[in-house]
């Protein structure tokens, strides 16, 4: 099954949110890492992932993940990639 992704990056705050379903379904949020965030819905299931000091943040920290969160991460940004670069080749 398809999952629409959206991300959004807020400078201000260097925080990027990737969200794998709506977030009003946010129940709870748990620490997955220095910095990393899992945003779960009342099920547990993981529904979105929040990176703070996103530019700071190290490929190392980011290995150091747990594989669900890391693959829900390399998903997310394949995913975008793909449509960065359909936008950028109009």
């Amino acid at each position: 099954m398809e999952r629409l992704v959206r991300a959004y990056y807020v400078p201000d705050v260097d925080t990027l949110d990737i969200w794998l379903d709506e977030p009003d379904r946010e129940s709870e949020s748990e620490e997955v890492g220095d910095g990393v965030i899992a945003k779960l819905d009342m099920h547990g299931e993981i529904i979105g992932v929040e990176i703070i000091s996103a530019s700071k943040t190290s490929r190392e920290q980011l290995a150091n993940l747990p594989e669900n969160i890391r693959s829900i991460l390399i998903d997310s940004m394949e995913k975008l990639a793909t449509v960065a670069s359909r936008i950028t080749r109009k």
